[in-house]
């Protein structure tokens, strides 16, 4: 079974890459929390496979838990979810560590591909747009 930790701080961005991801993997353990509850005692609690996560602002401390989870569980990967879609915040976060980086604005099964690729042990980048 996929056990995968969904953090983002809008309720229904969970709900929808949640509904998307149980399509997809309909045995699949979906836990969620928001940004900035205590993802250390969900990762301590039990092992996941994978977190998808939003990252903070480039003001907020997103970079440093990004690096925080990779010193803790460093084969635990990570893949961001953002409205940042400017090319330099995906290098920035594959350089901070993340499996993989997708904006916000992704189709359902581009999300799908992400997880899938990240889940066999690959990295994956969407190139976001450089107009944004």
């Amino acid at each position: 079974m996929i056990r995968i930790l969904l953090a983002d701080d809008f309720t229904i961005i969970r709900k929808g890459v949640r509904q998307i991801l149980t399509q997809a993997y309909p045995n699949a353990e979906i836990e969620e929390l928001e940004e900035g509850e205590e993802w250390t005692d969900k990762l301590k609690d039990s092992p996941w496979d994978m977190i998808i996560s939003d990252l903070p602002g480039p003001d907020r401390g997103g970079w440093e838990a990004l690096q925080q989870i990779r010193q803790l569980y460093p084969s635990l990967p990570v893949l961001i979810l953002s409205l940042y879609t400017k090319e330099h915040y995906a290098f920035r976060a594959l350089q901070s560590g993340a499996a993989g980086y997708l904006g916000k604005d992704a189709a359902p099964d581009e999300l799908i591909w992400a997880v899938r690729q990240i889940l066999s042990g690959k990295k994956y980048l969407a190139i976001p747009s450089k107009d944004n």
